[in-house]
């Protein structure tokens, strides 16, 4: 009866061992043997299309991308752009039932992306990335325009790593 206990390590063992060929490492060398650092740090972030008024999420997403792609300072030959179309919204979550002011808000944003060669003559992958923030709503009007604007900064944070992750595995599995 002491075999039992030796089965589910033994069965776990050999599914991680016959999976272990299957995985690629997101951050070895990509499908065309280039090393992914070098890949991503050759996309140029395009400026973001941003419906008026919103300027400073395209500002922070376009910084943050940029930061994220190629953050080591060196200039590199650009083989890619990438175009982003980024909107946000806010919604009301919470309401004072008192004075009728918003507690509490949600800052949604939308980011469209294509990855394209530089010529532009072919895309190389798109998708669309969302996130939200949430921050609490203030009476005073600076602390306000505060919190709205780390929300925004936190939400670009968000959305650029997830970019990036889509793009690293795009490079990673197409050669």
């Amino acid at each position: 009866m002491s075999w039992h206990r030796y089965i589910r390590p033994a069965l776990a063992a050999g599914i991680a061992l016959a999976a272990a060929g299957c995985l690629r490492p997101l951050y070895g060398p990509t499908a065309s043997g280039v090393p992914l650092q070098e890949a991503l740090a050759s996309i140029s972030v395009e400026n973001v299309t941003t419906p008026l008024g919103q300027e400073r999420l395209g500002h922070y997403l376009r910084s943050e991308l940029i930061f994220d792609l190629d953050g080591s300072g060196q200039v590199s030959r650009k083989k890619y752009r990438l175009t982003l179309d980024a909107s946000e919204s806010v919604q009301v979550t919470t309401t004072d039932t008192v004075t009728g002011r918003a507690d509490a808000a949600l800052l949604n944003v939308t980011v469209k992306y294509v990855l394209l060669s530089n010529d532009g003559s072919r895309p190389i992958g798109s998708g669309t990335a969302r996130t939200t923030a949430t921050y609490f709503r203030d009476p005073q009007r600076f602390a306000n325009v505060r919190a709205a604007r780390d929300a925004e900064i936190r939400a670009s944070k968000l959305i650029a790593d997830d970019i990036k992750q889509r793009l690293a595995a795009l490079f990673a599995t197409s050669p």
